[in-house]
């Protein structure tokens, strides 16, 4: 299939994608209940002769095409949606109240459905897997999954995620890592209730987590060294029984966030200890928990080589974009990196009029986006089948 030919192919089905997308985005599911979604892809799947394994992972899908016993490549793509009220007013808003695609996940499907279409007319001499990943916004499907087997011989595994700060028609490729490893932080504050009155008699608890909250901040821009940047925002916060009362028992909830690893492996220890100072200085005591939650994507720059290859080939240098900075958000497609060698890159959804950030109530992406999704990744897995399938990013 030559240049033409393939671009010919792919603009045959664009609209039947589009209106695959604009249906999945109207009935959105929620992490780990993307039963519908899930029925949707497979029944797609199978009639273009895709082998197809559902439940994978509770709700996920894997569809294998091609010889498996001389590589596979895998494709993972995300389906849940988010519990957002939407409010862009388009013709297929989201038709269940609460709940949208405001992550791009329908994008992603519609372009993981695209690749299955082009892959299957193409006699290529390795296999293909595409996963169909569920509860990636609670950064759990990838885990679920990795635990039903859906990794089983990949030799490599591809990713990609919409992007509103670049423009349709290009990508942006990153060295290293591209998002952050996060982890939920909480912290009881344990003082000692006495009479609003008279604080001098107890230890009040509020006071203590506020000297938490700030002093926690101040420690990590004196004592870590601000190149490996950390993020610790809390989120939620409870305490207290009465307004004359002094609280006896406060509880703080957040998210840490970081690109470098070694950091990463040992900020709980560090918390723990800078916490705890902070409280027993204050005369209260402090009970922390840290878990981690996913860690960082961090690219396999052999296989990041190929997409940005890839991506000059089919769009143009001018049109793959060097990202100089990694996002402090997170992504469990890090999971499958721990696995296997792989590399995830980011796609302009932008048009003229911009486009609102991830996660927002008016996320509207640009659809062309969808078939350059699928030329890119199309060619990376052409492309890393003739450089050496077995060899290239070990």
């Amino acid at each position: 299939m030559n240049r033409d030919q393939f671009n010919k192919k792919i603009d045959s089905f664009n609209d039947e994608l589009i209106n695959l997308r604009r249906h999945i985005h109207a009935h959105p599911e929620l992490s780990g209940l993307e039963n519908q979604t899930a029925i949707l892809i497979s029944g797609f799947l199978k009639e273009i002769g895709w082998n197809v394994k559902e439940s994978i992972g509770r709700t996920g899908v894997i569809a294998d095409f091609g010889p498996l016993d001389k590589g596979v490549i895998g494709l993972r793509v995300d389906m849940d949606a988010l519990p957002i009220f939407e409010e862009t007013k388009l013709s297929f808003s989201s038709k269940v109240d609460g709940v949208m695609h405001a992550c791009g996940h329908d994008l992603h499907i519609s372009i993981g459905l695209g690749v299955a279409k082009i892959i299957k007319d193409l006699k290529l001499n390795f296999g293909t897997r595409i996963i169909f990943q569920p509860a990636e916004e609670i950064a759990s499907g990838a885990g679920w999954m990795i635990k039903d087997g859906a990794t089983n011989g990949l030799t490599h595994i591809l990713g990609v995620h919409v992007y509103p700060d670049l423009s349709v028609g290009t990508i942006g490729i990153k060295e290293g890592s591209l998002t952050a490893a996060a982890g939920e932080l909480k912290v009881e504050i344990k003082g000692k209730s006495g009479h609003g009155a008279r604080p001098h008699e107890g230890v009040d608890a509020i006071w203590v987590a506020s000297k938490v909250v700030s002093g926690i901040q101040e420690s990590i821009t004196r004592k870590l060294d601000p190149l490996d940047p950390v993020v610790l925002t809390f989120g939620k916060i409870n305490g207290g029984n009465a307004f004359n009362v002094l609280a006896e028992k406060v509880n703080l909830i957040g998210t840490v966030r970081c690109t470098n690893r070694k950091v990463f492996k040992n900020i709980g220890n560090w918390l723990n200890e800078n916490i705890t100072s902070l409280a027993n200085s204050c005369g209260a005591e402090a009970k922390v928990i840290f878990r981690e939650i996913t860690p960082a994507v961090n690219n396999n720059s052999e296989i990041n080589k190929v997409l940005r290859d890839s991506g000059i080939k089919v769009l143009g240098q001018e049109n793959v974009i060097e990202l100089q900075k990694p996002s402090l958000g997170a992504e469990d497609f890090a999971e499958f990196l721990n696995e296997i060698p792989g590399a995830m890159f980011r796609l302009g959804v932008s048009n003229a009029n911009g486009c609102a950030p991830l996660h927002s109530s008016k996320f509207d992406p640009d659809e062309r986006a969808i078939a350059v999704g699928i030329k890119v990744i199309t060619e990376s897995i052409v492309k890393l089948n003739n450089e050496k399938i077995n060899t290239i990013g070990k």
